[in-house]
């Protein structure tokens, strides 16, 4: 992130404040804002700050709104911008929220209480809605075959476990789990339009960079790296931005054996043109 004493940095994505304070304990005069759609996640960065408190603004809001934040925070630009864009742990193991195969819930899946639940968005679609949102999220297997279940069986789908044993009856135990994970995702990114606020946070926060500031941005799963892939590069076309890494940078088999959740992790760094 390339961090200066005067400058002021967004974590897009604060989610538990890990990025957050580690950005702060390096720095004693450096300015954040921490965005997050989850008031549970900035409530519990709220409480963890202690003496940080002062150099630190938090706000719930999706960083596709990103102008308009900074807009009501007076703030005019950032020398930094980072996105995490991982699940945290806290969500996936916390029942209420309806992310996981794992923990019995409502099915729910929002990041935030702005976004309808799944169950209910469900109930209001149809089987071709359904079926694309599996390939194209998920890239499911047999997908077709599941989009019509989960499609007769819309307004009886109200916990995770329920959507859970739709999904049992198509696969073999031996692919049982790899497909859990791709409906599930695919239907968390299509619940909270993640995708889309992608595209339109990653373009807002180039806008919003000053000369020299650095967009730096983890992805997990193809789709994200894609869009970011290629906000980067078609930036840097226009001269906008200079790409710090040509190549996309994945964790060290170190880093995968203390946090086996970043195997899948891909990091890719720009920089602002001093001219765009």
């Amino acid at each position: 992130m390339n961090l200066k004493e005067d400058g002021i940095y967004c974590d897009c994505t604060a989610g538990g404040g890990g990025h957050l304070l580690m950005m702060l304990k390096k720095t004693k005069n450096a300015r954040f804002i921490g965005i997050d759609w989850d008031p549970d996640a900035l409530a519990y960065i709220e409480a963890n700050l202690g003496d940080f408190k002062e150099r630190v603004v938090l706000y719930e809001g999706n960083f596709a709104e990103l102008d308009s934040i900074l807009e009501q925070l007076n703030i005019s630009g950032l020398n930094g911008v980072l996105f995490d864009l991982g699940v945290s742990l806290h969500q996936l193991t916390t029942p209420e929220r309806g992310f996981s195969f794992n923990h019995e819930g409502r099915l729910l899946m929002q990041f935030s209480p702005r976004v309808q639940p799944l169950y209910k968005r469900l109930r209001s679609v149809n089987f071709t809605t359904i079926f694309e949102v599996l390939k194209k999220y998920g890239d499911v297997p047999n997908a077709k075959r599941l989009a019509k279940s989960i499609f007769e069986n819309r307004h009886k789908l109200n916990t995770t476990i329920d959507l859970r044993k739709l999904v049992e009856k198509q696969y073999s135990p031996r692919f049982l789990k790899k497909n859990l994970h791709r409906v599930f995702q695919a239907l968390r990114i299509w619940t909270n339009d993640e995708l889309t606020n992608l595209q339109i946070g990653l373009e807002k926060a180039i806008d919003v960079l000053y000369p020299s500031g650095r967009i730096v941005v983890i992805s997990y799963h193809s789709g994200e790296d894609y869009i970011v892939k290629n906000v980067i590069r078609e930036s840097e076309k226009i001269g906008r931005l200079k790409r710090l890494n040509k190549k996309v940078i994945r964790p060290s088999q170190i880093e995968i054996k203390l946090n086996p959740s970043a195997r899948s992790a891909r990091m890719r760094v720009g920089e602002k043109c001093a001219l765009s």
